[in-house]
């Protein structure tokens, strides 16, 4: 497939995988390769959604492990639905993409369509720094988006007892809870990471089910993005998840 000429094309889990993404501006992190391996998919042949789904990394990789769920997704910047388009269609990954706003939901799918929605939303409230594009800012800043809006679009796709997946920052996290609660999706699961053993945790992962029962939530060990930070040496959980992940 032919690159435009601010792209790359890299290699990813030992090449199982392949990537476009922009020289500069907008690229995923590790918090995608780690929200993405942690869903536990027990209707193999669900439907499943990643709101606002950047380059696509998360559906891409879910399809190494769960290559039977119908896999869709929607992303409101126009080059990176294109990006996206492009590495689904190179890694031969179907995806149902759509390019729009996801408080505009309803125009693509009726309520409780869904069996598993998946996210990274925008972590920070709007700061404009002119060392960041407006691809970067849209990624990174609640500018079209607030994470009360992925929230709430999440509800309104999941099926009862269906699974909401999520990675944000630590710091809001019983605020999160909260919302959550509020838009009928029941927290179930956790897991805390941390830079390093000695760090306090910087992000969390959440498993929220629609309609769910309170009670009997799960809180699975931490995990562990550095063994040494100072030389930035991955985990050996880290560094099976770049490697292999299945």
């Amino acid at each position: 497939m032919k690159l435009k000429h601010d792209e790359t094309l890299s290699p990813f889990i030992r090449g199982k995988v392949s990537i476009i993404q922009k020289k500069e501006g907008y690229r995923f992190n590790i918090d995608s390769v780690i929200l993405a391996s942690f869903p536990k998919i027990t209707r193999k042949k669900g439907k499943i959604i990643d709101l606002g789904t950047g380059s696509g990394i998360i559906l891409i990789l879910l399809s190494l492990r769960y290559p039977e769920l119908d896999f869709h997704a929607v992303e409101i910047q126009e080059d990176l639905f294109d990006i996206a388009y492009r590495n689904f269609k190179i890694n031969a990954v179907n995806v149902n993409l759509h390019k729009g706003d996801i408080k505009d939901i309803k125009k693509f799918y009726s309520p409780q369509s869904f069996d598993y929605v998946i996210t990274n939303p925008p972590y920070f409230k709007e700061y404009l720094s002119k060392k960041e594009s407006l691809e970067e800012r849209l990624a990174k800043y609640e500018i079209s988006a607030t994470v009360e809006d992925f929230i709430k679009t999440g509800s309104y796709l999941l099926r009862d007892k269906g699974r909401f997946y999520m990675i944000y920052p630590s710091e809001r996290f019983s605020y999160i809870t909260k919302v959550m609660i509020e838009n009928r999706i029941q927290p179930k699961r956790y897991r805390f990471v941390h830079p390093s053993l000695n760090d306090r945790a910087s992000h969390f992962l959440i498993e929220g089910m629609k309609s769910g029962k309170k009670g009997g939530e799960i809180i699975e060990k931490p995990m562990i993005i550095y063994d040494n930070p100072n030389i930035k040496k991955y985990s050996d959980e880290l560094e099976f998840l770049l490697e292999k992940f299945v």
